[in-house]
């Protein structure tokens, strides 16, 4: 399972169809041997587990509450069953866990291929922004992702032959890659990540010092940044956005801002014309159109899928039932981060909830301004991520020695 999941992350800019087919196929195998030997799990595996199944249902329900069109229904299978597949698949990193295998491995793997190419897009290729050939915003948020969860690997690598090595080279080109693809949002996630983990590894402080060293670093980074050229630029173009607002401008000029509100207004609209199951992935799609359409100073949206915020892409697209979904799985994978992040569990656990809730702060930022639980990318990302993360975790729980089968604390 390491091998495929270090294979999964290294090439889901690579080869984006070779990713997604090991992915898919591993969680089929999974789902496979759950069926067949029928385990028993942990009933916080359920917590973990019923959100997802909603959120997809509440899609699925969508569809079917309306027009069922090729488009909706290829939405359904190659974006929101990629989460779905995260199910059996954490079962399975659950039922399989050993204490011996280094499961962080992946995620350094991923952080250096995807600075390698940030840096031969950029200093080779001479292309403005990192994009892993796809896209800048998603290639800026995964290498975020990946790099939080090797930020929360410390005390496992550490304990290898070159692993710290590893740990700093990983984190190193992590973050160079996030930076390179000029995605501000990942720059305000990266700076709560900071917080959080600093918050973590410098528990044995008093509060002041954690927040003076946190701030320390936060400075330090930001002036080694804002010399890349890229991030100057973004700086620039995020000032220019923001000034007509607080100048109280009648009509502020179409940009990355102004379009973004526009959508958010459109969609909580459409949202609230058909509350309970909203309109499917497929005629959402069609009401953006006809809204530009009916604008034309929005004429640069037009080949646009999308909302540009969660929340309001959920209500719009699978209403209530979709929009409350997604709440319930921010909600509950928060809260089993937040209950195994408690001293009294052992390291391995308390590790790998710090690594899931880096993860989940990263997505709920990012549904801000985008959409990461609709996009395939990000839907895959979370789906692989979270299941190595809750299944591995709710596994060490029952191999921890010293620490009892239901909920994994250490003997006092």
């Amino acid at each position: 399972m390491n091998a495929l999941a270090i294979f999964i992350l290294a090439t889901i800019f690579l080869s984006w169809d070779a990713s997604r087919g090991v992915y898919v196929l591993l969680s089929l195998a999974a789902l496979v041997i759950l069926i067949k030997l029928r385990p028993p799990m942990p009933r916080d595996f359920w917590l973990y587990a019923w959100p997802i199944i909603a959120y997809v249902g509440a899609a699925i329900l969508s569809v079917f509450f309306n027009e069922v069109t090729d488009s909706a229904i290829n939405r359904i299978v190659s974006r929101f069953f990629l989460l779905l597949l995260a199910v059996p698949l954490a079962g399975l990193f659950c039922l399989g866990y050993d204490p011996k295998r280094n499961i962080w491995i992946g995620f350094a793997i991923g952080c250096i291929v995807l600075g390698l190419i940030a840096f031969v897009e950029t200093l080779i290729l001479d292309v403005a922004r990192a994009r892993g050939g796809y896209n800048a915003a998603v290639f800026g948020s995964i290498a975020l992702a990946m790099t939080s969860i090797v930020i929360a690997s410390y005390h496992r690598l550490s304990r290898m032959k070159f692993g710290k090595s590893l740990f700093a080279g990983a984190i190193l080109m992590g973050v160079c890659a996030m930076l390179l693809s000029g995605t501000r949002t990942s720059w305000i996630a990266g700076i709560a990540v900071l917080i959080l983990a600093m918050n973590f590894y410098l528990d044995r402080y008093s509060l002041f010092r954690r927040a003076l060293i946190t701030l320390g670093l936060i400075v330090v980074i930001g002036l080694a940044g804002s010399t890349l050229p890229i991030a100057q630029k973004r700086i620039e173009y995020m000032i220019d956005y923001i000034t007509p607002y607080v100048t109280d401008a009648e009509q502020p000029p179409l940009n990355s801002l102004s379009m973004r509100v526009e959508l958010w207004k459109a969609g909580w609209q459409m949202g609230m014309q058909d509350k309970l199951f909203g309109y499917g992935p497929g005629i959402t799609k069609r009401k953006i159109k006809n809204h530009v359409k009916q604008n034309p100073h929005l004429r640069v949206l037009m080949n646009l899928s999308h909302l540009h915020n969660q929340f309001v892409q959920s209500f719009a697209m699978t209403g209530l039932v979709g929009l409350l979904s997604l709440l319930a799985l921010f909600c509950c994978h928060f809260y089993l981060c937040i209950k195994y992040l408690g001293k009294r569990y052992i390291r391995e656990v308390r590790c790998l909830a710090l690594a899931g809730l880096l993860l989940l702060v990263i997505y709920l930022i990012k549904s801000i301004p985008g959409v990461p639980f609709f996009g395939k990318y990000y839907l895959m990302m979370y789906g692989l991520t979270s299941a190595i993360i809750f299944g591995s975790l709710f596994g060490a729980l029952r191999e921890s020695p010293g620490a009892s089968a239901t909920d994994g604390r250490q003997d006092t």
